[in-house]
């Protein structure tokens, strides 16, 4: 009994998140003129269907978490951190989701050591859920 229980809330928590959201479309441009890229990944799906690409860039000084052709399933309160792993057990906020499809970007947190926090996350603060990953490298 008690397997079938968790079994029903794994399966909860899949669909859980496909609360009455509206997609969002983003296709907001970061100026790459005078920027380095310092590392960068490709999103992995983990509950729900996740894909694009993130690069970490470096320019005058600051970081930006650039998001490419991202898409993924709209949730309610979905977030990005960046994180150690690929779980939410030491981790940065970096902000809500802009966008379930697009591109944009975020601002870096400059005391945020990105080689040490190097997992960017999309998380769904409400349900507790990893939407997707990528690893930045």
């Amino acid at each position: 009994m008690k397997n079938v229980l968790l079994l029903l809330v794994f399966f909860a928590s899949l669909f859980s998140c496909k609360k009455d959201e509206v997609d969002k479309t983003v296709n907001e441009s970061f100026d790459t003129a005078q920027a380095i890229i310092l590392s960068q990944g490709d999103f992995s799906s983990g509950a729900h269907a996740t894909s694009g690409n993130v690069k970490l860039y470096s320019k005058n000084g600051s970081n930006y978490l650039v998001f490419d052709n991202f898409k993924t399933d709209s949730g309610p309160d979905l977030r990005v951190y960046l994180s150690k792993a690929n779980n939410v057990i030491s981790f940065f906020e970096i902000g809500g989701l802009k966008a379930t499809n697009g591109s944009f970007y975020y601002s870096v947190d400059s005391t945020i050591n990105t080689s040490e926090y190097n997992h960017v996350l999309i998380w769904c603060e409400d349900f507790s859920v990893l939407f997707g990953s990528a690893q930045l490298q």
